[in-house]
């Protein structure tokens, strides 16, 4: 089973604490991934408010993906594991932000996708490292303008 991962880190012009609330605003992701075509929080942990659970339907180079992931959130960031997904067979991403400054943070992307997909390894080492740039790009252009 073919496993694919990328890795980039990014300075944002924004305090951290604006940054993770985006981060965890899963439902507004549709409106700065270009690739996730529709978000929906499933599960809400009750005490904190945060999402638990959520689903997602995001466009692939091979097609239209659509999956279910769960959430751990921290004071610096959040990671998430897949539960269940049609053309992924597993996915795990993390975001950890550090404060720069009072109003500057650095957000480093995680993100490795298990899959059956008979794609060449340097077609899809290409489309990971782009999902993960415009994932950070996106986050980027919505924070800074």
């Amino acid at each position: 089973m073919p496993t694919d991962s990328a890795t980039k880190t990014v300075q944002v012009e924004a305090p951290l604490g604006t940054v993770l609330a985006t981060i965890r605003d899963l439902e507004s992701q549709t409106e700065w991934i270009p690739e996730i075509l529709e978000a929906e929080v499933l599960e809400v942990d009750e005490e904190t408010g945060l999402p638990r659970t959520a689903r997602f339907k995001a466009s692939a180079t091979v097609g239209t993906d659509s999956y279910t992931l769960t959430y751990r959130h921290r004071d610096d960031g959040m990671s998430w594991s897949m539960l269940q997904g049609r053309l992924q067979t597993g996915q795990e991403g993390r975001y950890q932000l550090a404060a720069v400054g009072p109003a500057s943070t650095s957000v480093t992307y995680e993100l490795t996708i298990h899959h059956n997909l008979p794609l060449p390894g340097f077609l899809r080492n290409r489309v990971i490292k782009g999902l993960v740039d415009s994932t950070l790009t996106g986050l980027k252009k919505r924070l800074e303008s």
